[in-house]
């Protein structure tokens, strides 16, 4: 069988990127670092990479003055020495390279401001091996081509999983769509693109950048994304209990930017009300489970269930049968 891998993006090439991309890339890697350790605080970070005689050896005063270095990362100032890189990751001992975040091809792809099939599919042949069978079959010559159907397992893997892997083929499937003149195809592909950023936001260490990545990929790219005057192709309006009015956004890139703040914190607020009302757990995993559940276009039936004084939907299957027998109703 023909080998699938392709060398990978490098330390140098994470030193090549523009200086926002570099500054995002830095920041989530450090937002990693700190959760994969436990980390509260850079000087936390610091502390936990010590081996136990250098913190015997050590002063508290030296730590929190070399705990800086940290300080700045999360503030975005790149790491331009891989030997500092490859000892945190030696440090750290964890079961995966955290290099690797560094050098991810989500980087590549978004740095890029005049994107091309060629680019995009250079960034999407340097995932991870299972990613990388999932889009691309070898032709008779062993060469990748990109598959031109997905099977239901990697649209489901796609769909669930809450990784910096899967955006990244979120965000390619998007801007493969810049000269597409399917309208509902760019629609469906951007309103799964942004729903997968505000499950992962909610759910991993990408919260530390995903508000300041969303802004940029509007900058990079919003000028592509503009034939559509009418606003309803980006937003949807959304009434709360109190009839407040929240403006959700149902593309991830586009001329018209909605603030996925509001959307951060609805989508919070429905999930501790479906524990109040005992349709989920308070867990890691049924969190991600209710997020990947809700759909923007039945957010307000959601939302309106969730809240009706009784007949509260025993677990989700209930609750997506009421929000069906809601939309037909209208209809």
């Amino acid at each position: 069988m023909p080998n699938l891998f392709f060398t990978v993006y490098t330390f140098e090439q994470y030193l090549t990127l523009s200086r926002k991309t570099k500054s995002l890339a830095t920041r989530y890697w450090c937002a990693c670092l700190k959760a994969y350790l436990g980390a509260s605080s850079a000087y936390d970070v610091k502390k936990k990479l010590l081996t136990a005689e250098e913190k015997l050896k050590n002063s508290a005063d030296w730590l929190n003055k070399s705990s800086r270095f940290f300080n700045k990362k999360e503030q975005g100032e790149p790491v331009i020495r891989l030997y500092v890189v490859e000892d945190i990751d030696r440090r750290a001992n964890a079961p995966f390279s955290f290099a690797s975040l560094l050098c991810h091809p989500l980087w590549q792809l978004i740095d890029n401001r005049t994107p091309s099939k060629h680019s995009i599919n250079l960034a999407l042949t340097n995932l991870p091996h299972h990613y990388v069978q999932m889009l691309f079959s070898p032709d008779e010559h062993g060469n990748l081509v990109r598959k031109k159907k997905l099977s239901n397992n990697a649209i489901k893997t796609l769909y669930r999983s809450t990784d910096i892997h899967a955006f990244t083929c979120w965000i390619a499937f998007t801007l493969e769509l810049i000269d597409h003149d399917n309208p509902q195809m760019m629609d469906a592909t951007q309103l799964s693109a942004i729903q997968y950023l505000l499950k992962m936001t909610l759910a991993t260490p990408f919260a530390a950048i995903a508000e300041d990545l969303y802004l940029y990929l509007h900058h990079q790219f919003r000028l592509y994304f503009h034939r559509h005057a009418n606003p309803f192709h980006y937003v949807l309006i959304y009434y709360k209990p109190d009839r407040e009015r929240i403006s959700l956004p149902l593309r991830l890139i586009s001329n018209y930017c909605v603030s996925i703040k509001p959307t951060l914190e609805l989508y919070e607020e429905l999930y501790r009300r479906a524990i109040q009302t005992g349709i989920v757990t308070e867990s890691h995993q049924e969190r991600i489970t209710f997020f990947n559940f809700i759909r923007h276009t039945e957010i307000q039936e959601l939302s309106d269930i969730l809240y009706q004084s009784k007949n509260h939907p025993s677990d989700l299957r209930d609750l997506k049968h009421q929000i069906f027998r809601r939309i037909f109703a209208y209809h």
